[in-house]
């Protein structure tokens, strides 16, 4: 279940067919900055006080990071990767499946589940960690094959 990130589409869907410049790479590099104030501002205000104490220091160092404004590494998507997994954990811990008995139902009742509101905000705040690793990846693949094309920037 953990696994949708909900109506967000994927990022390589948003750039499919375009040219690969030094403008689309400004532009990659410009949503992923606008990806990580809205990505900080879902680690500050939701995931982090949602996790248990000892589970926080991972999501504290990203959002410290993303405060920084320079995040664009390899080791922060890496990060964010585990983050995302760890997020998974969570929601499928927040998410009970069980069955609805209904005896006017053809099957004696139904399948329904219950997803505590923590962990329905937590699978929203995945959301926009997911596009943040998305963003970061698109810029940084985008930034290395303009540099092994032999672009030189500024």
């Amino acid at each position: 279940m953990s696994g949708a990130t909900g109506f967000l589409p994927r990022l390589t869907d948003l750039v499919a067919g375009a040219e690969l410049t030094p403008a689309l790479a400004s532009s990659l590099a410009a949503i992923a900055l606008m990806q990580a104030h809205i990505a900080a501002e879902a680690l500050h205000e939701t995931i982090i006080p949602s996790l248990a104490p000892a589970k926080r220091g991972l999501a504290t160092d990203i959002a410290r990071r993303l405060g920084t404004k320079r995040f664009f590494r390899n080791d922060l998507v890496r990060d964010l990767e585990t983050l995302i997994a760890s997020l998974g954990v969570e929601i499928d811990n927040g998410t009970h499946p069980f069955w609805h008995g209904d005896d006017n139902h053809v099957r004696g009742g139904y399948r329904s589940v219950f997803v505590e509101p923590g962990a329905t905000a937590l699978a929203e705040a995945k959301g926009d960690i997911v596009m943040l690793r998305d963003t970061v990846l698109a810029a940084l693949s985008a930034a290395h094959a303009l540099h092994d094309a032999g672009f030189q920037f500024d």
